[in-house]
């Protein structure tokens, strides 16, 4: 029993010396990153060849680089960021769900077929997509607009095949006793399905989001105008060939990740259960 005891006891020690030592390893260079954004611009290096202290807990503090950051453009693209990936959010969650909706409940033509076709979307590499999104952008006219922003990302294969999953295990007496009150199809979805989705829900409205806020390629050739500039398009201008202004790109990534971590933590709770939902299923 003591010998029982103790193997357990050690497993558990080991247990955790691998959980810290993989969080280290994952949140050391963030932590430089962000306590660099807080050194003079001199000593933003000093350090980095060792692992001491010193090389994450500044000795001099600044705020000159956030200043610097103020008096960018870093504010407008934060602000474009926000309304990109809250549009994507609102109506992605909307868009997706419908299709989950479909494919859980109703039979059609070729919907098997059609439901592979969405599982190999978010398999596709985005890069192999951009020629021919752009041309359709192009003959469009939404070039340079919010539209060509959001509109392409707006339907996202993984959401739907959440949604078709979580919709799928709702038992089907439940509709059909609405649909002999009744009920329309689409209050179905609107007052019983969606209401029982919420994890699913805020799982996609975290995946969208953050798949808005970290986007750059696509930001890039769709709106290149000043004016619809995208966060990570913001902190890369702090690069040039002649120069790289490390202060002021440590200072915006620290100000990107701040901003993305605030939706994480309000829907954390709901992205664990969604995950562990589908590990016990």
């Amino acid at each position: 029993m003591i010998e029982h005891k103790t193997k357990a006891s050690l497993r558990l020690a080991l247990r955790y010396v691998v959980l810290t030592t993989i969080m280290v390893v994952m949140l050391g260079p963030l932590l430089w990153v962000m306590m660099s954004s807080l050194r003079p611009t001199p000593d933003i290096f000093k350090f980095s060849g060792q692992i001491s202290w010193e090389t994450f807990i500044p000795q001099t503090f600044t705020l000159e680089h956030y200043y610097a950051l103020a008096k960018t453009d870093f504010a407008r693209a934060v602000q474009n960021s926000l309304f990109v990936a809250s549009a994507t959010v609102v109506l992605g969650v909307f868009v997706n769900s419908l299709a989950g909706f479909a494919f859980a409940v109703f039979e059609f033509p070729f919907k098997r077929i059609l439901f592979v076709l969405v599982l190999a979307s978010f398999m596709m590499p985005f890069e192999s997509m951009v020629i021919p999104l752009y041309i359709l952008m192009r003959a469009l006219g939404w070039t340079d607009t919010y539209r060509a922003l959001i509109v392409p990302e707006l339907a996202n294969g993984l959401v739907i095949f959440l949604f078709r999953q979580f919709f799928s295990s709702i038992p089907k007496e439940v509709l059909e006793a609405a649909r002999i009150d009744g009920a329309s199809w689409f209050q179905i979805y609107l007052r019983i399905m969606m209401p029982l989705s919420w994890p699913v829900a805020a799982t996609a409205a975290l995946m969208l989001f953050i798949l808005q806020w970290d986007a750059f390629f696509w930001p890039l050739v769709a709106a290149s105008k000043p004016e619809f500039m995208m966060v990570q398009i913001a902190i890369v201008r702090n690069m040039t060939l002649e120069n790289v202004s490390w202060g002021q790109m440590f200072a915006s990534t620290t100000a990107a990740v701040l901003v993305a971590m605030i939706p994480f933590f309000i829907l954390q709770r709901f992205y664990v259960r969604t995950i562990l939902q589908g590990s016990l299923k």
